[in-house]
């Protein structure tokens, strides 16, 4: 169940290509479709899915794409969209942050998931520790 994340995995050169083939696009109006497809696809899960959301919060690679933005912004409108930074988080260091408070959660032995978010069927420890 969503809400996911997807990247290069499903959405890639070869995805693009066979989207794109027998018809001559100019590369401007490629990317510029590709942006709007990312930020309707998640303004459309965020209107259903978080429908109490009055801010959104970005992060990541796409949090330095001020098109990507811009777009999300008029998508999600009325709420409020910005980035981790305004937070003092820098939108390159959300990942590596988390997994270290996997890895911190995991040395205490302490449950790093959410059985209702992972579909797992309890709390577990994540990860394995393996000293020297």
């Amino acid at each position: 169940m969503p809400p996911k994340s997807t990247g290069r995995d499903l959405f890639d050169v070869e995805w693009l290509d066979a989207k794109l083939a027998g018809r001559s696009v100019a590369a401007a109006d490629v990317q510029a479709t590709l942006v709007a497809l990312t930020a309707r696809t998640i303004a459309d899960a965020m209107r259903t899915y978080c429908t109490a959301a009055t801010e959104v919060l970005a992060c990541g690679g796409g949090a330095n794409n001020g098109a990507l933005m811009d777009l999300l912004a008029r998508e999600l409108a009325p709420r409020a969209v910005g980035t981790t930074a305004t937070l003092g988080v820098a939108v390159d260091h959300v990942e590596a942050l988390a997994f270290a408070w996997l890895a911190r959660e995991a040395l205490a032995d302490r449950p790093g998931n959410l059985p209702e978010v992972t579909g797992a069927r309890g709390l577990r420890v994540l990860g394995a520790i393996h000293p020297r």
